[in-house]
């Protein structure tokens, strides 16, 4: 066949896709800006159809819910079953993610995910960023202009992508890796982000101790030491219910926190030896569990808003991607809990019951459903960024001797190999939902940090699971 598509002035592009994901269809054409597809990636993916026309990458998310499913090309084009996994793949695979995420770090915004209701106006921004209505300092108006840049270096999102790349440092010790993080630390004076109280932006914190314990640069220790003792002798003791005026957000009042600052508090009585950071997480943790969780479902609820929401079929509302950040939360903070210390045993088993829920509630594709209890009736399309967390803890949990290897390694398989042929050519890993709190959007080609760096945990105890080195 001849490949006629790419001789025009700009590349196919699918609208929807009925099988695998298309592989890549993140670049950006370099004159016109418009999204351009190889065309000999539509050869081994069923595409329901394909529309010759220029598009502007701001307009790719609408297109894509437009869901224009026609009928195939002629002859059924499947995808290639999954390769067996493999020390050897699992390498390859997640070292492509994390050099195409430093690449491309800088221009991350282009490869966002946007809500539906965000589209319009980002779109009107985008167009004409000198548009008047753009003028006035508002939230609104910088809340557009921020989801069009990169996210800040200290932010959570990034935070989040830190943490998973230090997993993988510690697995592959690349060296390019290393360097990333290290030029993110020096160029922020290894500050955390700006709000005293909000766990978003302690996360970062994470990766700058870790790094700490490698080079034992003072420097890279004293500004979290320093804000942690701050709070320590300045805590907040409101409640941690969802309404105005609460100390919800200066606390732990939203499970994603879980992820966000207790494992740099443990991490940080790891390296000082003082006892108090790790009583301090404690007993907020314990707030946070108190409140959050369901003991019948062995789940978190997101934040008290959804105590009364229900899914379609009548069972709770669980965020996938929120329990990801609890569970994802466990397995990095638990290495560094003292063994000896007596409440060490409450997040085992914390850790043991959510990944017993989890089991249970997987998709016969592998991944799990943006509402963990809601079905497939009620949520279609695939996430990526609560499965690559669920994938992490999972296969951390076997590693770590607290899962039995023959109950679990089957669930990682499949969630492995569905994270897989999530990844394009060029190491974009696709479906990861939105800047949310709840159950949302995921589409191909559009990804976001905070799930590449999920992935990247999940192929470091993936890549020890299968025998790596």
């Amino acid at each position: 066949m001849l490949d006629w598509a790419s001789r025009l002035p700009w590349l196919a592009f699918p609208l929807e896709l009925t099988g695998p994901p298309n592989r890549s269809f993140n670049g950006l054409h370099p004159k016109s800006k418009f999204l351009a597809i190889p065309y000999r990636q539509f050869m081994t993916r069923e595409i329901s159809f394909v529309m010759h026309i220029p598009i502007k990458r701001t307009l790719m998310n609408t297109i894509l819910r437009l869901g224009l499913a026609v009928t195939s090309f002629a002859g059924s084009l499947t995808a290639s079953p999954a390769p067996a996994t493999s020390a050897d793949s699992v390498k390859a695979i997640t070292q492509k993610v994390a050099h195409w995420q430093i690449e491309t770090f800088e221009d991350q915004a282009e490869y966002r995910a946007f809500k539906a209701r965000d589209l319009p106006m980002v779109e009107t921004y985008l167009a004409d960023p000198e548009n008047p209505r753009f003028e006035a300092d508002n939230k609104e108006n910088r809340r557009v202009k921020g989801l069009t840049r990169k996210w800040h270096d200290r932010s959570w999102e990034n935070g989040a992508l830190y943490t998973g790349m230090n997993q993988w440092l510690k697995v592959s010790g690349d060296p390019a890796i290393e360097e990333f993080l290290m030029k993110i630390g020096e160029r922020n004076n290894w500050e955390l982000h700006n709000r005293r109280y909000h766990a978003d932006d302690h996360t970062v914190g994470q990766m700058y101790l870790s790094l700490y314990e490698t080079h034992r640069d003072p420097k890279m220790l004293k500004p979290t030491r320093e804000r942690f003792d701050w709070i320590l002798a300045n805590p907040k003791t409101g409640s941690l219910e969802h309404v105005r005026g609460s100390d919800a957000y200066n606390r732990w009042g939203w499970c994603d926190a879980l992820f966000m600052a207790p494992p740099v508090w443990v991490r940080l009585a790891k390296i000082t030896g003082e006892q108090k950071y790790l009583d301090s997480m404690d007993q907020e943790y314990h707030a946070t569990y108190d409140l959050l969780w369901s003991g019948e479902d062995q789940l978190f609820w997101r934040d008290t808003r959804f105590f009364t929401q229900h899914e379609a079929n009548g069972r709770n509302l669980f965020w996938s991607r929120g329990n990801g950040w609890a569970f994802g939360g466990l397995a990095v903070m638990i290495p560094d809990m003292p063994k000896n210390w007596e409440g060490r045993d409450f997040y085992i088993n914390v850790f043991k019951q959510m990944a017993e829920s989890l089991k249970k509630c997987q998709r016969a594709d592998g991944t799990w459903n943006m509402g963990l209890l809601g079905g497939e009736e009620a949520y279609p399309k695939k996430e990526t960024s609560g499965t690559a967390f669920f994938t992490f803890g999972l296969a951390w949990g076997i590693n770590y001797g607290l899962l039995d290897r023959a109950v679990y390694q089957p669930v990682i398989d499949k969630a492995w190999n569905a994270l897989t042929e999530c990844v394009s050519d060029e190491g974009l890993l696709e479906y990861v939902q939105p800047v949310g709190a709840e159950p949302g959007e995921a589409y191909a080609g559009q990804t976001e940090v905070y799930g590449i760096g999920a992935f990247l945990a999940a192929g470091a105890e993936v890549y020890k699971l299968v025998g790596g080195q």
